[in-house]
């Protein structure tokens, strides 16, 4: 079995340091493009995690005013709660569940 990516080397000297120097630009592009590769990962890493963060903050407001709503809902009740917040029973029976979901898995 013969290796055909490997050329023989030619026998003029001027050649020889042709084909190497071609073969050092090429390992050091290659080289290049694996560094930036590995940039790219890191900073994908980096935006992963800031992406995180922002939602588990998005989440606690969420899970805040969920807990507001039900408040109001509690002091007011239903329809008028709804009618105060300006939005429907639905959304705020969705809230109390959610705001009630929260409350029991994080006991």
């Amino acid at each position: 079995m013969t290796d055909r990516s490997r050329a023989p080397m030619p026998r003029d000297v001027h050649t020889r340091e042709r084909v190497r120097d071609a073969q050092a630009a090429e390992a050091a592009a290659v080289t290049a493009v694996c560094t930036a590769q590995a940039a790219l990962a890191r900073q994908i890493g980096r935006r992963d995690r800031a992406i995180a963060a922002a939602d588990a903050t998005v989440h606690a407001a969420v899970s805040a005013l969920a807990d507001r709503q039900a408040g109001v809902v509690k002091v007011s009740g239903l329809e008028r709660a709804a009618l105060l917040l300006g939005v429907s029973k639905a959304e705020l029976r969705r809230a109390i569940a959610h705001a009630g979901n929260e409350a029991g898995a994080s006991a």
